[in-house]
């Protein structure tokens, strides 16, 4: 009768012990979709396993933990960084992003998309080096570059629009026009800042303008006669001649900008003051010596002429009228 009971405690042991073997077994059997993965953490490190698997026998005794991978659609791009040796990556859409066993995501960005006019500066923030891509394009930055003015817009070139550029390596300007540059659209290089863009500057057949340089040389714009060879002149074939002339604002240089005394017409003068101007209440509207408004005295387009003392009204004068004048006492 003891031998029964005891064989029978035996069995009823051995089939407990068989059952809970049987349960930690099956819990390690691991089976994975499409889109999940298993990260396996033991002593010597982790390791993952990718789905889709229709079951994997894992050892039942090493922590494991199941997740999800990150989908990235076409306009999106993923920052990663593995956080064992703190490098990042970038990782673009589309893609079912499976990561690797020691990777975190950092960020989910939209990529920049440019349009064919568009262009943008990235600057890597580790090298200090840049780059400038063109649209049209669908760029995915580096982890490590920054554009700090986004998207911008490329600068049309035509015969009423130059740009002023300046050489990083140099600190040099030039004035790129259609002369010298055909593409159309103008996109810097990584080498170049984009100072200005300047509009062209008609001057009449019976005006003249003069423009100082940074050295105080003189030069005079005469819509009279005109000089192919002047600084700053690209104009289409026909502009100038009886026309007069035209000239863009080159580097380094000013307008002069001139005050004389004036003694105009009373009559001319009072009929001025009766028509109603368009500026706000309060504002100073400053015009040249023929009526025209100067929209922005900018400083970096006008330089002041020094005048001695004169007495009667002033007027400022930036184009000079070659014309016959009166003056009324």
């Amino acid at each position: 009768m003891s031998k029964e009971i005891v064989a029978g405690g035996c069995c009823c042991c051995w089939s407990v012990l068989g059952l809970i073997t049987f349960c930690v077994i099956i819990s390690a059997y691991t089976h994975l979709g499409p889109d999940e993965q298993v990260l396996i953490k033991t002593a010597a490190g982790k390791k993952v396993i990718n789905g889709p698997n229709t079951g994997t026998q894992l050892n039942p005794f090493q922590r494991r933990e199941k997740r999800k991978a990150t989908i990235l659609d076409p306009m999106q791009y993923a920052i990663v960084q593995d956080q064992m040796t703190a490098i990042v990556r970038s990782e673009a859409g589309p893609q079912l992003l499976f990561l690797r066993p020691n990777d975190a995501i950092i960020s989910i960005n939209q990529k920049l998309v440019l349009q064919k006019d568009e262009y943008v500066r990235l600057v890597d923030r580790l090298t200090g080096v840049e780059r400038v891509e063109r649209g049209p394009n669908t760029i995915v930055p580096s982890p490590t570059e920054t554009s700090d003015d986004g998207v911008q817009k490329a600068i049309a070139i035509n015969v009423g629009n130059a740009v002023e550029v300046r050489e990083k390596t140099t600190g040099a300007r030039t004035l790129i026009t259609t002369c010298d540059y055909d593409a159309g659209v103008f996109v810097p290089l990584p080498t170049q800042d984009i100072v200005a863009v300047r509009s062209l500057i008609h001057v009449l057949p019976h005006e003249a303008m003069i423009v100082r340089d940074v050295a105080g040389k003189m030069t005079v714009y005469s819509g009279r006669e005109v000089n192919p060879d002047l600084p700053g002149q690209c104009v289409a074939e026909g502009v100038g001649g009886a026309g007069g002339t035209a000239f863009f604002l080159p580097p380094y240089s000013k307008i002069v900008r001139m005050t004389w005394s004036s003694y105009p017409n009373p009559a001319e003068v009072q009929q001025s003051d009766d028509i109603p101007g368009d500026a706000e209440d309060g504002a100073t509207v400053t015009v040249d010596d023929n009526g025209r408004r100067l929209a922005a005295l900018d400083s970096s387009l006008y330089v002041d002429q020094d005048s001695g003392p004169t007495s009667g009204s002033k007027k400022i004068v930036t184009t000079i009228d070659l014309r016959t004048q009166k003056s009324f006492y």
